[in-house]
């Protein structure tokens, strides 16, 4: 009686972390990455969110990027009006957050995004 009592708990067990790495395959993994630099505002638009350029090679002047930010937290939003056109090409302090995380779609492929989020806002002098 104790054999088969054994026998069933070990089954169990067994089904019960099988149904845990399934189900811990299909979640998001999320990766941050907190990344201060400076870079110059270029604009705010709606769609697009608030757009920076920022020079990825100190080293190389055509290394020049431009990012959208389509977050940005209300500690950034309080600090500096990033609406106003007074702001375009004037360099800041940003500090922004990377969250990089993976989608499974309907067919079972994993796709990786990142999300890009303003959390800090500082005006160069």
């Amino acid at each position: 009686m104790k054999k088969k009592q054994f026998i069933l708990v070990f089954i169990c067990s067994i089904i019960v972390f099988s149904a845990n790495a399934f189900l811990e395959k299909r979640t998001k993994i999320q990766d941050k990455q907190k990344v201060t630099t400076i870079a110059t505002f270029d604009g705010y638009d709606a769609e697009d969110g608030y757009a920076f350029i920022i020079q990825e090679d100190e080293d190389d002047e055509e290394s020049e990027v431009t990012m959208f930010f389509t977050e940005i937290s209300e500690a950034a939003l309080k600090a500096v009006n990033l609406k106003s056109d007074e702001m375009i090409g004037k360099r800041f302090q940003i500090t922004y957050e990377i969250t990089e995380y993976e989608e499974e779609d309907d067919n079972g492929y994993i796709e990786t995004f990142e999300s890009y989020k303003i959390l800090e806002v500082k005006k160069m002098k």
